[in-house]
């Protein structure tokens, strides 16, 4: 009796083991990208910015997440953050999955600050606009407002944060 308890922990602990380098290889390959985000509404609370997502499976491992929540900060201040849901969605193996539309709420108070800073920089933004090289790239820098998101899910019962990912 002893020995089949012991052989079946070892087989849980196996398994549990094979699972998490199953999740590990998924994690380390798949790709998340935002579809045609735009402004959806603009109204005295602020702006609505709404995006879709599109989850790139390469590998050959199925995984079940939770509807993602998406958080924006600026200098490790958050500006928003997206409605959780109990949704959950299969990432099928070599495929895309797409997720349902994802809103952010960006109230004024947040864009005053943005805009204040911007405008204290307009002789910079001039300046990076004449410049020759990646126009777009020189203005970006120029404007100094540093934005990063991140996204939170569940990942076949385990919780998941992907590291900040600098938009600005």
């Amino acid at each position: 009796m002893r020995n089949l308890l012991r052989f079946t922990l070892i087989g849980v602990a196996a398994y549990g083991v094979y699972r998490l380098l199953q999740m590990k290889n998924v994690s380390d390959l798949v790709t998340v990208r935002l579809l045609k985000p735009r402004i959806h509404k603009v109204d005295l609370s602020g702006l609505v910015f709404q995006t879709e997502v599109a989850i790139n499976n390469p590998t050959r491992d199925s995984v079940t997440i939770t509807k993602p929540v998406v958080t924006l900060t600026s200098n490790g201040n958050m500006l928003s953050q997206s409605d959780s849901a109990n949704l959950s969605y299969k990432i099928a193996p070599l495929s895309v999955t797409m997720i349902d539309t994802i809103s952010l709420n960006l109230a004024w108070t947040s864009v005053a600050g943005m805009v204040a800073g911007i405008v204290r920089r307009i002789p910079e933004i001039v300046a990076a606009a004449r410049a020759g090289g990646d126009v777009t790239k020189n203005v970006i820098r120029a404007i100094g407002v540093p934005m990063e998101m991140t996204f939170s899910t569940y990942a076949n019962g385990l919780f998941f944060q992907s590291p900040a990912e600098k938009l600005i």
